[in-house]
Protein backbone atom coordinates (compact mmCIF):
# COMPACT_ATOMS: atom_id res chain seq x y z
CA UNK A 1 0.00 0.00 0.00
CA UNK A 2 2.68 2.71 0.76
CA UNK A 3 4.26 2.15 -2.95
CA UNK A 4 0.83 2.74 -4.32
CA UNK A 5 0.62 6.07 -2.25
CA UNK A 6 4.07 6.67 -3.43
CA UNK A 7 2.87 6.39 -6.70
CA UNK A 8 0.24 8.35 -7.01
CA UNK A 9 2.20 11.28 -4.67
CA UNK A 10 4.42 11.38 -7.29
CA UNK A 11 1.66 11.62 -10.04
CA UNK A 12 -0.03 14.71 -8.59
CA UNK A 13 3.27 16.52 -7.77
CA UNK A 14 3.60 16.22 -11.57
CA UNK A 15 0.10 17.66 -12.41
CA UNK A 16 1.20 21.13 -12.07
CA UNK A 17 3.13 21.07 -14.90
CA UNK A 18 0.53 19.88 -17.36
CA UNK A 19 -1.58 22.85 -16.28
CA UNK A 20 1.13 25.31 -17.20
CA UNK A 21 0.34 24.49 -20.64
CA UNK A 22 -2.97 26.22 -22.71
CA UNK A 23 -3.91 25.17 -26.45
CA UNK A 24 -5.80 26.23 -28.91
CA UNK A 25 -8.75 24.39 -30.27
CA UNK A 26 -8.01 20.93 -31.99
CA UNK A 27 -9.87 19.89 -35.46
CA UNK A 28 -10.52 16.76 -36.83
CA UNK A 29 -11.62 15.10 -34.64
CA UNK A 30 -15.48 14.41 -34.22
CA UNK A 31 -16.82 13.92 -30.91
CA UNK A 32 -17.15 10.47 -30.79
CA UNK A 33 -13.77 9.31 -32.27
CA UNK A 34 -11.23 7.67 -30.22
CA UNK A 35 -7.73 9.12 -30.03
CA UNK A 36 -5.43 6.83 -29.91
CA UNK A 37 -1.51 8.62 -29.30
CA UNK A 38 1.95 7.55 -29.17
CA UNK A 39 3.48 9.87 -26.89
CA UNK A 40 5.43 11.13 -30.20
CA UNK A 41 1.81 11.87 -31.43
CA UNK A 42 0.91 13.67 -28.42
CA UNK A 43 4.41 15.90 -28.70
CA UNK A 44 3.42 16.50 -31.98
CA UNK A 45 -0.15 17.70 -31.16
CA UNK A 46 0.90 20.10 -28.53
CA UNK A 47 3.42 21.65 -30.50
CA UNK A 48 0.99 21.91 -33.07
CA UNK A 49 -1.55 23.53 -30.94
CA UNK A 50 0.17 25.23 -28.12
CA UNK A 51 -0.38 28.65 -27.94
CA UNK A 52 3.05 29.71 -25.63
CA UNK A 53 4.88 27.98 -28.83
CA UNK A 54 2.57 30.20 -31.19
CA UNK A 55 3.71 33.30 -28.56
CA UNK A 56 7.04 32.76 -28.85
CA UNK A 57 6.82 32.14 -32.54
CA UNK A 58 5.51 35.80 -32.96
CA UNK A 59 7.60 37.04 -30.67
CA UNK A 60 10.33 36.00 -33.25
CA UNK A 61 8.89 37.69 -36.15
CA UNK A 62 8.88 41.28 -34.27
CA UNK A 63 12.47 40.64 -33.62
CA UNK A 64 13.24 40.14 -37.26
CA UNK A 65 10.96 43.30 -37.99
CA UNK A 66 12.78 45.48 -35.33
CA UNK A 67 15.90 44.19 -37.25
CA UNK A 68 14.37 45.65 -40.25
CA UNK A 69 13.74 48.97 -38.30
CA UNK A 70 17.43 49.32 -37.63
CA UNK A 71 17.95 49.03 -41.04
CA UNK A 72 15.62 51.68 -42.07
CA UNK A 73 17.99 54.20 -40.22
CA UNK A 74 20.59 53.39 -43.29
CA UNK A 75 17.89 54.79 -46.11
CA UNK A 76 17.50 58.70 -46.41
CA UNK A 77 15.34 60.40 -44.57
CA UNK A 78 12.34 62.48 -46.80
CA UNK A 79 10.00 64.49 -45.56
CA UNK A 80 7.31 66.95 -47.30
CA UNK A 81 6.85 70.24 -44.95
CA UNK A 82 4.71 73.41 -44.97
CA UNK A 83 3.73 76.30 -42.83
CA UNK A 84 1.32 79.02 -42.70
CA UNK A 85 1.54 81.40 -39.90
CA UNK A 86 -0.20 85.28 -39.58
CA UNK A 87 1.47 87.86 -37.82
CA UNK A 88 -0.65 89.76 -35.38
CA UNK A 89 2.40 92.09 -35.09
CA UNK A 90 4.61 92.34 -37.52
CA UNK A 91 8.25 92.21 -36.97
CA UNK A 92 10.33 95.86 -36.45
CA UNK A 93 13.93 96.50 -37.09
CA UNK A 94 15.10 99.35 -35.72
CA UNK A 95 17.32 101.78 -37.88
CA UNK A 96 19.49 104.21 -37.14
CA UNK A 97 18.97 108.16 -37.10
CA UNK A 98 20.13 109.30 -40.25
CA UNK A 99 21.14 106.49 -42.25
CA UNK A 100 18.71 107.28 -44.80
CA UNK A 101 18.93 111.25 -44.40
CA UNK A 102 18.16 113.59 -41.93
CA UNK A 103 14.88 112.51 -39.91
CA UNK A 104 15.50 108.91 -40.90
CA UNK A 105 15.44 105.96 -38.54
CA UNK A 106 13.49 103.93 -35.90
CA UNK A 107 11.69 101.53 -36.17
CA UNK A 108 10.30 99.89 -39.32
CA UNK A 109 7.85 97.30 -39.87
CA UNK A 110 9.14 94.67 -42.21
CA UNK A 111 7.28 91.15 -44.27
CA UNK A 112 3.22 90.76 -44.49
CA UNK A 113 0.38 89.62 -42.52
CA UNK A 114 0.40 86.18 -44.26
CA UNK A 115 3.44 83.75 -44.17
CA UNK A 116 3.46 80.31 -46.27
CA UNK A 117 6.01 78.24 -47.04
CA UNK A 118 6.31 74.22 -48.42
CA UNK A 119 9.00 72.18 -49.03
CA UNK A 120 11.15 68.88 -49.09
CA UNK A 121 13.75 68.20 -47.03
CA UNK A 122 16.04 64.77 -47.17
CA UNK A 123 18.75 63.41 -44.70
CA UNK A 124 21.46 60.89 -45.44
CA UNK A 125 24.01 59.26 -42.69
CA UNK A 126 27.17 58.50 -44.15
CA UNK A 127 29.18 57.81 -41.27
CA UNK A 128 27.02 56.71 -37.67
CA UNK A 129 28.89 53.96 -36.35
CA UNK A 130 25.88 53.45 -33.41
CA UNK A 131 23.06 52.51 -36.20
CA UNK A 132 25.56 49.37 -37.56
CA UNK A 133 25.96 48.35 -34.00
CA UNK A 134 21.69 48.90 -33.43
CA UNK A 135 21.54 46.26 -35.97
CA UNK A 136 23.90 43.78 -34.68
CA UNK A 137 22.32 44.08 -31.50
CA UNK A 138 19.18 43.56 -33.46
CA UNK A 139 20.08 40.33 -34.78
CA UNK A 140 21.83 38.88 -31.74
CA UNK A 141 18.47 39.63 -30.05
CA UNK A 142 16.52 37.58 -33.38
CA UNK A 143 18.77 34.85 -31.70
CA UNK A 144 18.35 34.85 -28.46
CA UNK A 145 14.32 34.45 -29.50
CA UNK A 146 14.97 31.79 -31.34
CA UNK A 147 16.96 30.14 -28.64
CA UNK A 148 14.19 30.97 -26.24
CA UNK A 149 11.43 29.43 -28.77
CA UNK A 150 13.51 26.31 -28.74
CA UNK A 151 13.45 26.22 -24.77
CA UNK A 152 9.66 26.67 -24.90
CA UNK A 153 9.31 23.34 -27.66
CA UNK A 154 11.78 21.69 -26.04
CA UNK A 155 10.21 22.04 -21.85
CA UNK A 156 6.22 21.16 -23.56
CA UNK A 157 7.88 18.01 -24.86
CA UNK A 158 9.30 16.92 -21.40
CA UNK A 159 6.14 18.08 -19.81
CA UNK A 160 4.00 16.01 -22.37
CA UNK A 161 6.01 13.09 -21.90
CA UNK A 162 5.61 13.47 -17.89
CA UNK A 163 2.43 13.33 -18.25
CA UNK A 164 2.06 10.74 -20.75
CA UNK A 165 4.17 8.51 -18.47
CA UNK A 166 2.11 9.31 -15.39
CA UNK A 167 -0.90 8.09 -17.12
CA UNK A 168 0.82 4.83 -18.36
CA UNK A 169 2.09 4.17 -14.41
CA UNK A 170 -1.89 5.10 -13.17
CA UNK A 171 -3.47 2.09 -15.90
CA UNK A 172 -1.19 -0.55 -15.04
CA UNK A 173 -1.01 -0.02 -11.77
CA UNK A 174 -4.72 0.15 -11.70
CA UNK A 175 -4.62 -3.04 -13.73
CA UNK A 176 -2.41 -4.58 -11.29
CA UNK A 177 -4.38 -3.57 -8.22
CA UNK A 178 -7.38 -4.89 -9.96
CA UNK A 179 -6.04 -8.21 -10.55
CA UNK A 180 -5.15 -8.47 -6.97
CA UNK A 181 -8.51 -7.36 -6.03
CA UNK A 182 -10.06 -10.15 -7.96
CA UNK A 183 -7.81 -12.69 -6.74
CA UNK A 184 -8.81 -11.98 -3.09
CA UNK A 185 -12.42 -11.99 -4.28
CA UNK A 186 -12.08 -15.50 -5.90
CA UNK A 187 -9.97 -16.43 -2.75
CA UNK A 188 -12.89 -15.21 -0.58
CA UNK A 189 -15.38 -16.79 -2.60
CA UNK A 190 -13.38 -20.51 -2.07
CA UNK A 191 -12.97 -19.92 1.88
CA UNK A 192 -16.46 -18.62 2.78
CA UNK A 193 -17.53 -22.24 0.87
CA UNK A 194 -14.70 -24.25 3.34
CA UNK A 195 -16.01 -21.75 5.87
CA UNK A 196 -19.68 -22.99 5.12
CA UNK A 197 -18.32 -27.18 5.59
CA UNK A 198 -16.48 -26.07 8.50
CA UNK A 199 -13.12 -26.84 7.20
CA UNK A 200 -11.64 -23.21 7.60
CA UNK A 201 -12.10 -21.24 10.81
CA UNK A 202 -14.33 -17.88 11.07
CA UNK A 203 -11.60 -15.78 11.25
CA UNK A 204 -10.01 -16.85 8.07
CA UNK A 205 -13.02 -15.66 6.55
CA UNK A 206 -12.88 -12.12 8.22
CA UNK A 207 -9.82 -11.97 7.43
CA UNK A 208 -10.20 -12.24 3.47
CA UNK A 209 -13.47 -10.11 3.68
CA UNK A 210 -11.52 -7.33 5.28
CA UNK A 211 -8.35 -7.90 2.41
CA UNK A 212 -11.11 -7.34 -0.05
CA UNK A 213 -12.68 -4.37 1.30
CA UNK A 214 -9.06 -2.58 2.12
CA UNK A 215 -8.54 -3.18 -1.85
CA UNK A 216 -11.45 -1.50 -3.02
CA UNK A 217 -10.62 2.04 -1.84
CA UNK A 218 -6.94 2.13 -3.09
CA UNK A 219 -8.72 0.62 -6.33
CA UNK A 220 -10.95 3.80 -6.79
CA UNK A 221 -8.37 6.17 -5.60
CA UNK A 222 -5.76 5.14 -8.50
CA UNK A 223 -8.94 5.10 -10.82
CA UNK A 224 -10.05 8.53 -10.15
CA UNK A 225 -6.72 9.67 -10.06
CA UNK A 226 -5.89 8.39 -13.58
CA UNK A 227 -9.18 9.81 -14.56
CA UNK A 228 -8.51 13.40 -13.12
CA UNK A 229 -4.88 13.41 -15.27
CA UNK A 230 -6.53 12.48 -18.15
CA UNK A 231 -8.97 15.00 -18.19
CA UNK A 232 -5.73 17.30 -17.82
CA UNK A 233 -3.95 16.14 -20.34
CA UNK A 234 -6.53 16.43 -22.55
CA UNK A 235 -6.55 20.33 -21.55
CA UNK A 236 -2.42 19.76 -22.23
CA UNK A 237 -3.76 18.55 -25.81
CA UNK A 238 -6.54 20.53 -26.05
CA UNK A 239 -8.66 18.06 -26.80
CA UNK A 240 -12.74 17.82 -25.96
CA UNK A 241 -13.51 16.00 -22.96
CA UNK A 242 -16.33 14.09 -24.45
CA UNK A 243 -13.67 12.35 -26.69
CA UNK A 244 -12.43 8.78 -25.57
CA UNK A 245 -8.69 8.87 -25.44
CA UNK A 246 -6.29 5.44 -25.67
CA UNK A 247 -2.58 5.55 -24.82
CA UNK A 248 -0.25 3.15 -26.67
CA UNK A 249 1.28 0.59 -23.94
CA UNK A 250 4.56 0.03 -26.04
CA UNK A 251 6.66 2.79 -24.10
CA UNK A 252 6.25 0.32 -20.92
CA UNK A 253 5.78 -2.87 -22.52
CA UNK A 254 8.83 -2.17 -25.03
CA UNK A 255 11.38 -0.27 -22.86
CA UNK A 256 14.84 -0.32 -24.07
CA UNK A 257 17.03 -0.37 -21.33
CA UNK A 258 20.32 1.91 -22.14
CA UNK A 259 23.04 2.48 -19.76
CA UNK A 260 24.73 6.28 -20.19
CA UNK A 261 28.18 7.07 -19.19
CA UNK A 262 29.31 9.74 -18.19
CA UNK A 263 29.07 13.19 -20.12
CA UNK A 264 31.33 14.91 -21.49
CA UNK A 265 31.46 18.79 -21.58
CA UNK A 266 29.79 18.19 -25.10
CA UNK A 267 25.98 18.61 -23.95
CA UNK A 268 26.67 22.06 -23.01
CA UNK A 269 26.57 23.00 -26.82
CA UNK A 270 23.24 22.02 -26.89
CA UNK A 271 21.75 23.35 -23.67
CA UNK A 272 19.08 25.91 -23.85
CA UNK A 273 20.23 28.02 -20.94
CA UNK A 274 23.65 28.42 -21.61
CA UNK A 275 23.20 29.31 -25.20
CA UNK A 276 20.86 32.16 -24.02
CA UNK A 277 23.49 33.27 -21.79
CA UNK A 278 26.08 32.69 -24.21
CA UNK A 279 23.66 35.54 -26.65
CA UNK A 280 23.24 37.28 -23.65
CA UNK A 281 27.22 38.15 -22.99
CA UNK A 282 27.41 38.10 -26.86
CA UNK A 283 24.64 41.02 -26.66
CA UNK A 284 26.89 43.05 -23.96
CA UNK A 285 29.59 43.34 -26.06
CA UNK A 286 27.48 45.35 -28.56
CA UNK A 287 26.56 47.19 -26.13
CA UNK A 288 29.82 47.96 -25.09
CA UNK A 289 30.93 48.52 -28.53
CA UNK A 290 27.98 50.82 -28.74
CA UNK A 291 28.42 53.25 -25.98
CA UNK A 292 32.26 53.60 -27.48
CA UNK A 293 30.39 54.57 -30.74
CA UNK A 294 29.00 57.62 -29.12
CA UNK A 295 32.21 59.01 -29.02
CA UNK A 296 33.39 58.52 -32.85
CA UNK A 297 32.36 61.42 -34.89
CA UNK A 298 29.58 61.18 -37.19
CA UNK A 299 28.65 62.72 -40.66
CA UNK A 300 24.89 63.39 -42.11
CA UNK A 301 24.15 64.68 -45.68
CA UNK A 302 21.30 66.93 -46.03
CA UNK A 303 19.25 68.58 -48.88
CA UNK A 304 16.29 70.81 -48.35
CA UNK A 305 13.90 72.70 -51.23
CA UNK A 306 11.50 75.03 -50.61
CA UNK A 307 8.84 77.79 -51.95
CA UNK A 308 8.12 80.71 -49.65
CA UNK A 309 5.66 83.56 -50.35
CA UNK A 310 4.18 86.29 -48.12
CA UNK A 311 0.73 88.68 -48.62
CA UNK A 312 -1.37 90.69 -46.50
CA UNK A 313 -4.75 88.85 -48.61
CA UNK A 314 -5.67 85.49 -49.46
CA UNK A 315 -5.19 86.26 -53.16
CA UNK A 316 -3.31 83.22 -54.45
CA UNK A 317 -2.85 84.13 -57.58
CA UNK A 318 -1.11 87.64 -56.88
CA UNK A 319 1.06 85.58 -54.98
CA UNK A 320 4.72 85.62 -55.73
CA UNK A 321 6.84 82.22 -55.03
CA UNK A 322 10.44 82.32 -53.91
CA UNK A 323 12.61 78.73 -54.23
CA UNK A 324 14.91 78.01 -52.30
CA UNK A 325 17.34 75.12 -51.99
CA UNK A 326 20.66 73.93 -50.00
CA UNK A 327 22.39 71.04 -49.48
CA UNK A 328 25.19 70.10 -47.05
CA UNK A 329 27.30 67.68 -44.95
CA UNK A 330 26.53 67.98 -41.14
CA UNK A 331 29.90 67.04 -38.80
CA UNK A 332 29.10 66.33 -35.81
CA UNK A 333 32.26 65.71 -33.20
CA UNK A 334 31.85 64.53 -29.45
CA UNK A 335 33.87 66.58 -27.35
CA UNK A 336 32.88 66.34 -23.90
CA UNK A 337 29.93 64.46 -22.41
CA UNK A 338 30.10 65.03 -18.44
CA UNK A 339 31.95 61.63 -17.93
CA UNK A 340 28.62 60.27 -19.29
CA UNK A 341 30.29 57.59 -21.56
CA UNK A 342 32.62 56.18 -18.88
CA UNK A 343 30.30 56.02 -16.80
CA UNK A 344 28.00 54.06 -18.89
CA UNK A 345 30.85 51.62 -20.05
CA UNK A 346 31.59 50.88 -16.23
CA UNK A 347 28.05 49.88 -16.29
CA UNK A 348 28.50 47.36 -18.87
CA UNK A 349 31.75 46.14 -17.87
CA UNK A 350 29.75 45.44 -14.67
CA UNK A 351 26.66 43.36 -16.32
CA UNK A 352 29.54 41.65 -18.05
CA UNK A 353 31.25 40.65 -14.39
CA UNK A 354 27.29 39.70 -13.94
CA UNK A 355 27.06 37.80 -16.43
CA UNK A 356 29.62 35.76 -16.78
CA UNK A 357 29.26 34.22 -12.76
CA UNK A 358 25.89 33.48 -13.95
CA UNK A 359 27.34 31.61 -16.49
CA UNK A 360 29.84 29.87 -14.37
CA UNK A 361 27.08 28.90 -12.22
CA UNK A 362 24.56 28.11 -13.97
CA UNK A 363 27.63 25.40 -15.89
CA UNK A 364 28.23 23.70 -12.55
CA UNK A 365 24.07 23.31 -11.64
CA UNK A 366 23.65 21.84 -14.42
CA UNK A 367 26.59 19.49 -15.09
CA UNK A 368 25.41 18.26 -11.33
CA UNK A 369 21.73 18.05 -12.84
CA UNK A 370 23.22 16.06 -16.07
CA UNK A 371 25.50 13.77 -14.01
CA UNK A 372 22.24 12.98 -11.50
CA UNK A 373 20.16 12.36 -14.47
CA UNK A 374 22.94 9.50 -15.76
CA UNK A 375 22.60 8.39 -12.16
CA UNK A 376 19.02 8.06 -12.49
CA UNK A 377 18.77 6.01 -15.58
CA UNK A 378 21.79 3.69 -14.62
CA UNK A 379 19.84 3.01 -10.92
CA UNK A 380 16.41 2.76 -13.07
CA UNK A 381 17.97 0.38 -15.25
CA UNK A 382 18.86 -2.12 -12.39
CA UNK A 383 15.53 -1.70 -10.74
CA UNK A 384 14.04 -2.41 -13.73
CA UNK A 385 16.13 -5.73 -13.95
CA UNK A 386 15.87 -6.40 -10.30
CA UNK A 387 11.99 -6.10 -10.51
CA UNK A 388 11.44 -8.36 -13.57
CA UNK A 389 13.10 -11.45 -12.11
CA UNK A 390 10.77 -10.56 -8.23
CA UNK A 391 7.81 -10.56 -10.31
CA UNK A 392 8.64 -13.87 -12.01
CA UNK A 393 9.64 -15.32 -8.55
CA UNK A 394 6.21 -13.40 -6.70
CA UNK A 395 4.10 -14.93 -9.03
CA UNK A 396 5.70 -18.66 -8.92
CA UNK A 397 5.25 -17.55 -4.62
CA UNK A 398 1.68 -16.75 -4.50
CA UNK A 399 0.38 -20.29 -6.67
CA UNK A 400 2.73 -22.45 -3.98
CA UNK A 401 0.72 -20.36 -1.41
CA UNK A 402 -2.87 -20.82 -2.79
CA UNK A 403 -2.34 -24.81 -3.73
CA UNK A 404 -0.74 -24.77 -0.39
CA UNK A 405 -3.63 -23.21 1.40
CA UNK A 406 -6.20 -25.43 -0.65
CA UNK A 407 -4.48 -28.41 0.49
CA UNK A 408 -4.69 -27.21 4.25
CA UNK A 409 -0.52 -26.81 4.76
CA UNK A 410 -0.52 -23.06 5.20
CA UNK A 411 -2.47 -20.14 6.66
CA UNK A 412 -4.54 -17.52 5.28
CA UNK A 413 -2.20 -14.88 6.84
CA UNK A 414 0.79 -17.00 4.10
CA UNK A 415 -1.60 -16.65 1.31
CA UNK A 416 -2.23 -12.95 1.77
CA UNK A 417 1.55 -12.45 2.15
CA UNK A 418 2.04 -14.32 -1.14
CA UNK A 419 -0.83 -12.13 -3.03
CA UNK A 420 0.46 -9.13 -1.31
CA UNK A 421 3.73 -9.74 -2.56
CA UNK A 422 3.13 -10.89 -6.03
CA UNK A 423 0.96 -6.83 -6.11
CA UNK A 424 3.94 -5.35 -4.81
CA UNK A 425 6.70 -6.60 -6.97
CA UNK A 426 4.39 -5.54 -10.03
CA UNK A 427 3.81 -2.45 -8.86
CA UNK A 428 7.84 -2.09 -7.94
CA UNK A 429 8.18 -3.20 -11.89
CA UNK A 430 6.15 -0.47 -13.26
CA UNK A 431 7.56 1.90 -10.75
CA UNK A 432 10.92 1.61 -12.16
CA UNK A 433 9.88 1.26 -15.77
CA UNK A 434 8.25 4.54 -14.92
CA UNK A 435 11.37 6.27 -13.75
CA UNK A 436 13.47 5.24 -16.18
CA UNK A 437 11.49 7.34 -18.46
CA UNK A 438 11.20 10.26 -16.88
CA UNK A 439 15.25 10.38 -16.32
CA UNK A 440 15.90 9.73 -19.51
CA UNK A 441 13.20 12.36 -20.20
CA UNK A 442 14.71 15.21 -17.98
CA UNK A 443 18.39 14.09 -19.11
CA UNK A 444 16.86 14.86 -23.30
CA UNK A 445 15.56 17.94 -21.66
CA UNK A 446 18.56 19.21 -19.68
CA UNK A 447 20.68 18.09 -22.45
CA UNK A 448 18.70 19.91 -25.42
CA UNK A 449 17.95 16.42 -27.37
CA UNK A 450 14.69 15.99 -26.39
CA UNK A 451 12.73 14.65 -29.49
CA UNK A 452 10.99 17.44 -31.14
CA UNK A 453 9.31 15.45 -33.99
CA UNK A 454 8.09 16.95 -37.22
CA UNK A 455 4.30 17.60 -37.24
CA UNK A 456 3.08 15.01 -39.76
CA UNK A 457 1.09 16.98 -42.97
Amino acid sequence: MYLMRKTIFHVLYGLGVAMAVSLTPLSGYGQTDTLKLTVKDAVNMAIQQNLMQKVSELELKKKEEKVGEYYAALYPNIKATGSYSRYLELPVIFIPEGTFGPGSGGAMKIGYDNSYSGGFSATLPIFMMNIYQSIRMGKTDVEISAEKMRENQINLTASVKNTFYNLLLLEQSYQVIEMSYQNAQANLENIQKLNASGMVSDYDAIRIKVQVDNLYPTLMQTKNTYNNLLNIFKVLLNVNDTIPVTLDHSELSTVTLEEIASPTEVWQQDNTTLRQLELSRKMIGIQEKMVRSSSLPSLVAMGNYQYQAQANDFKFNDYRWVPTSLVGLQLNIPIFSGFAVRKQLNQVKISAQQLDMQMEFTRSNLSAQVQNSVNAINTAIKKVESAQGNVTLAQKGYAIAQTRYNTGQATLLELNDADNAMMQARLNLIQAQFEYLNARNEYEKITGQSALPTPAN
